[in-house]
């Protein structure tokens, strides 16, 4: 065989191994996008709507920066990093407890239209029915009982919250859902009290838990960073405690919670992370820390392409 002829049918021969991998990548059903079709092209959102429902953590009581809390932030953030425009509803109301977030939604047909259009729902919920459970028995010396109040009202709010976040997945059955967990505004005061941390934890692992029978909900968890505020290390949290035995002798009263903490001067805040107008809610850097986590959640689960 002449070298000439060779050199022909080789080519002949690659042009056609070419042709038949292009039209191999062209019709494989998970290598191909087009704008027609059951595989439509991947491109990103040019906006995207977050839905905030709650208590007075979205609502953003305590921030000094009238920034509504997390969510201003988070709308920022989402718009810098991601290069989106977004559009944020803040439906937080103070005090609400979880069957009154729930109401609140269920009464509110905006509300509702809202959540149906949402991309991302984010959430605080839970507090609130912890501090109720928590006032109303702060006096009971006995662990035993404090222990039996609480696991009745733990199972009540389990209760709730499957209920709330049925309600939620009724309007938007796709949309990722970002859970805040709780933390223990007056650590930094009682450390030396496992009842009220322990509580927190135990109300936290309810949530979490209920959480696990929703596709696509995802915890922020904020508890410890937030409860412990500056007072990071073993070190500093052992000195804390050995300063709350000393200022409370171990014991929990009314007086002590309601009106030492809640009611003290605003110079007396120890834990940066809070409000010093009422010692229990975010500062403007507490709202910094809790947009953080939730975006770190969010991209790790990101929902702004269409696909």
């Amino acid at each position: 065989m002449k070298l000439k002829n060779f050199s022909k049918i080789i080519g002949v021969t690659l042009l056609l191994v070419m042709i038949v991998l292009a039209a191999l990548t062209y019709w494989h059903p998970g290598a191909r996008t087009t704008s027609s079709g059951t595989h439509p092209a991947v491109r990103h959102r040019s906006t995207v709507r977050v839905v905030a429902l709650g208590d007075s953590l979205t609502q953003g009581v305590g921030d000094t920066t009238d920034n509504q809390g997390y969510s201003g932030r988070l709308k920022t953030m989402i718009h810098k990093k991601d290069k989106v425009k977004v559009v944020m509803h803040n439906y937080g109301k103070s005090g609400d407890r979880s069957d009154q977030i729930e109401k609140r939604l269920v009464d509110s047909r905006q509300q509702q239209r809202q959540v149906r259009r949402a991309q991302a729902i984010v959430m605080t919920v839970g507090g609130n029915d912890l501090l109720q459970t928590l006032t109303k028995n702060v006096t009971i010396n006995q662990q035993s009982r404090l222990n039996t109040q609480l696991t009745t009202a733990e199972k009540s709010y389990e209760t709730k919250l499957k209920s709330l976040l049925s309600t939620v997945r009724k309007y938007n059955p796709n949309a990722p859902i970002y859970l805040y967990s709780i933390y223990n505004p007056i650590y930094v005061y009682f450390a030396n009290l496992d009842q009220i941390t322990d509580a927190v934890d135990d109300w936290n692992a309810v949530t979490t838990q209920t959480g696990r029978d929703f596709s696509h909900l995802y915890m922020v968890d904020i508890s410890r960073a937030m409860s412990v505020g500056q007072f990071k290390s073993a070190t500093q949290q052992a000195k804390l405690k050995r300063q709350s035995q000393q200022a409370n002798d171990g014991k929990l009263s009314a007086k002590s919670f309601q009106e030492q903490i809640l009611a003290s001067s605003s110079s007396d805040e120890l834990n940066d992370y809070l409000s010093s107008a009422d010692h229990f809610h975010p500062n403007a850097k507490g709202y910094d820390l809790m947009t953080a986590a939730a975006f770190k959640q969010m991209q790790a689960h990101q929902q702004w392409l269409n696909k």
